[in-house]
């Protein structure tokens, strides 16, 4: 309908021109930038009237923050085998000078390529990045469940080839910049389906583990609703003599959003995981989002 209105449009405005001897390029110049806002503007009304007839399927959640149901209860596989970790990486906590809402695991005398990480639950891929660190290309990928429930994994070294291939689109920086880039379209994962055969570093760790440090962040974020914690009154200030940072992330989306996904997994896994240690000696299992 907006093609023939347009091409109607052309053929009305090319006989005026005819009849009145106007400068014929000039002025279809600005009849076609005229056509051109006007197509912006239709889209633009379009999208906030009915998204789901203008934008493709996998931006209308992030538009209108409308989600499918969850599953009830909804429930994730670790993504990795419990029995080979040694220590927890408590999300919503200072390490490292840094706040963390992510967690993670560690695998304290095991090989990085002992480790091997599965998809969780069904999702979709919809960003990632690469970098370096102590010269080997560390993997992020971020993923959705059409619900709104995000997870991330992290400092992954050696990737399945479905998902190397994803990652070869991503920018490779020269520093420690993780920022990540959208995948689109999003690409489809199965709950079990092998995302990497290797973790972490093979050098920079303790001697006494053989240089080796073994260890993959996990983060957990619902977007459907702010958590509890980054609407507590002292949340803008709470960290900010830990992190030098904390003023200018403090309201970030992933701040906002990260839950203890320590409540995310069954209830025999759970034991395992608060059965053993922190990972940080410096904020133990002191957590924003565990409780």
């Amino acid at each position: 309908m907006v093609l023939k209105l347009i091409q109607g449009l052309i053929v009305a405005m090319n006989n005026y021109i005819k009849s009145k001897q106007y400068d014929k390029v000039k002025l279809m110049r600005k009849f076609l930038l005229l056509i051109f806002a006007g197509i912006i503007i239709f889209l633009v009304a379009g999208a906030i009237r009915t998204p789901e007839k203008v934008l493709p399927k996998a931006l209308i959640n992030r538009v209108t923050n409308s989600y499918e149901k969850c599953p009830d209860p909804f429930t994730f596989k670790t993504p990795i085998d419990l029995n080979k970790v040694t220590s927890i990486l408590y999300p919503g906590q200072i390490r490292g000078g840094n706040y963390k809402a992510h967690g993670g695991f560690r695998f304290d005398g095991s090989r990085p390529d002992e480790i091997t990480v599965y998809a969780p639950i069904d999702a979709q891929v919809i960003a990632g990045a690469r970098y370096p660190v102590n010269g080997e290309v560390q993997y992020t990928f971020d993923f959705e469940h059409l619900c709104g429930i995000r997870y991330r994994l992290g400092h992954l070294l050696t990737l399945s080839p479905k998902f190397q291939a994803i990652a070869e689109k991503f920018p490779l920086p020269t520093d420690l910049n993780s920022r990540t880039t959208q995948v689109s379209p999003p690409i489809d994962v199965k709950q079990g389906e092998i995302i990497a055969t290797a973790v972490g570093l093979t050098k920079g760790g303790p001697q006494t583990l053989g240089g080796y440090n073994t260890f993959v962040d996990w983060g957990v974020y619902d977007y459907r609703q702010q958590n509890e914690a980054s609407q507590m009154p002292d949340w803008p200030t709470r960290h900010a003599s830990e992190d030098s940072e904390w003023s200018k992330y403090y309201n970030s989306e992933i701040y906002q959003h990260a839950v203890c996904w320590f409540d995310w997994i069954s209830e025999a896994d759970k034991a395992k995981v608060l059965s053993l240690p922190s990972s940080d000696t410096q904020s133990g299992k002191n957590s924003d989002y565990c409780k």
